[in-house]
């Protein structure tokens, strides 16, 4: 093997280690994302719903890549012709599944517009506003996480429910009451949609800049498994 490839070998298992971080970078935004969801899905589930595929997806995709990194690092060190190509065909499915997710992440942050996201807030959260509700502890809690307070802004608590703006709305305990000088300008609708976009384009660029690099790592394995290929050739025609 020349010394070219000798440098190919050894970027190769480089890169097999950059893999496996990458693996775990993509595991803990896919744990992330679903766990987030969990946290909103009970109330919201026309939104959150969305986000199930993708982060289910890449949890699964960030798990194999430790077996595949595992392989590709193998293959590398012991000059298997086998292994590598192997690695490389394993690899390449995963980017083509990577790109598939960043396409629908992408497509669905395009046609989030079409989520009615003021009604679902509204009608399955705060017009169920009311004392000791589960309802009225989930408003708070996207109140205080998300710095919103309201439907669209503080004003709708007295126009829309009739109660004192709660201290949720602003750096307060719930219990407590707000003054509308110190509450959160946005409301939660917009603060709701900004997450879920956000959410989505995270999912999607990160899928999609590893595939990036995978794409590097299957160059380098064929390249690798074309001059082991060629020099079993030739110690088997010697």
């Amino acid at each position: 093997m020349g010394c070219g490839m000798g440098v190919i070998k050894y970027l190769l298992f480089i890169f097999n280690f950059i893999f496996v971080l990458c693996g775990l970078a993509i595991l803990i935004v896919g744990v992330l994302v679903q766990l987030g969801k969990q946290n909103y899905s009970e109330h919201l589930e026309d939104i959150t719903s969305n986000l199930t595929l993708p982060a289910i997806t890449l949890i699964v995709i960030g798990s194999i890549i430790f077996i595949i990194a595992f392989l590709g690092c193998c293959g590398a060190i012991r000059e298997s012709h086998c292994m590598v190509v192997t690695f490389a065909c394993l690899l390449l499915t995963i980017l083509i599944i990577q790109v598939a997710i960043s396409i629908y992440v992408f497509v669905v942050v395009k046609n989030s517009d079409e989520i009615d996201f003021k009604k679902i807030y509204t009608e399955n959260l705060f017009m169920k506003y009311h004392p000791n509700t589960e309802e009225k502890e989930f408003v708070d809690t996207i109140q205080k996480s998300l710095q919103c307070c309201g439907i669209d802004s503080y004003q709708d608590f007295p126009d829309q429910i009739g109660r004192t703006i709660p201290g949720s709305c602003c750096d307060k305990p719930a219990s407590d009451i707000c003054e509308p000088i110190n509450s959160y300008p946005k409301g939660c609708v917009e603060a709701l949609e900004n997450l879920f976009k956000s959410a989505l384009t995270v999912l999607g660029g990160v899928a999609l800049g590893i595939a990036a690099a995978e794409l590097i790592g299957i160059i380098f394995a064929l390249c690798l498994a074309n001059s082991i290929r060629n020099t079993e050739r030739r110690g088997y025609s010697v």
